[in-house]
């Protein structure tokens, strides 16, 4: 299972006109009552798609992150960019080959900045629904975003915001729109960080509401995926 983003070209309106963080309203009452820590950082490994440099994929990602790193105290470091060429047309087919992909030493989370399918043209010329990103529910810890502009609904959503909104997926925020219920999951992050005192930035598995705080832990989890080779299907 993942949690995918569907876009419409005529409801993203409402975020282009609105101040939104793509996952849904800040609400500063909330957020000022909460105890965030002190500064913490994640480790982000890269997979880009061909044609994207070192520093492309390293700007997207600061881009996407930087003001909102700054109100939790959590910033991002990009540890490493590799070379990952997109492996198929479905969002189904990008999510089973990213999970596939063991979590490297050193990575908190795999991420991968995807371009355009030939497919992506004609439908995107329609205005269809599409997937332009996705992260894993079972792990919170793999995930994907399109960043080559070419559909309608990146007129109005640009690839940073789609970013933007699939890391905080992988901070274990997994209901649209619950910027408070946000807050608290990633002080909690922060807060079992802490006490654990590991290298790993904590991570979640939403299917068994269980914590991840290991690497070993979410490479066994990812076996277990991989072992009895569930079919993923995307939810908003």
């Amino acid at each position: 299972m993942f949690r995918a983003w569907y876009f419409f070209a005529l409801c993203v309106v409402t975020f282009a006109l609105s101040a939104c963080t793509s996952m849904g309203f800040h609400n500063v009452d909330v957020r000022r009552r909460i105890n965030f820590g002190p500064p913490d950082a994640l480790s982000l490994c890269l997979l880009v798609d061909e044609g994207m440099t070192d520093s492309m994929a390293r700007a997207i990602i600061d881009d996407a992150w930087r003001e909102e790193g700054a109100i939790y105290g959590l910033r991002i470091n990009v540890v490493s960019v590799r070379p990952w060429r997109r492996p198929a047309f479905t969002s189904d087919g990008i999510m089973d080959a990213l999970l596939r992909q063991p979590l490297p030493a050193g990575c908190d989370r795999l991420f991968a900045l995807v371009g355009r399918h030939a497919g992506d043209v004609l439908w995107g010329f329609f205005g269809l629904p599409e997937v332009l990103g996705a992260v894993d529910d079972d792990t919170s810890t793999h995930g994907y975003a399109v960043v080559g502009r070419v559909s309608l609904n990146q007129m109005f959503m640009s690839p940073t915001s789609v970013v933007r909104h699939e890391i905080y997926h992988l901070l274990g925020c997994d209901e649209h729109f619950n910027m408070s219920g946000c807050y608290d999951r990633i002080a909690i992050l922060k807060r079992g960080h802490r006490l654990v005192g590991a290298e790993f930035f904590p991570a979640r598995d939403a299917v068994n509401n269980l914590p991840l705080v290991s690497r070993d832990a979410v490479n066994t989890r990812l076996q277990e995926i991989n072992g009895i080779g569930e079919a993923s299907q995307p939810h908003n």
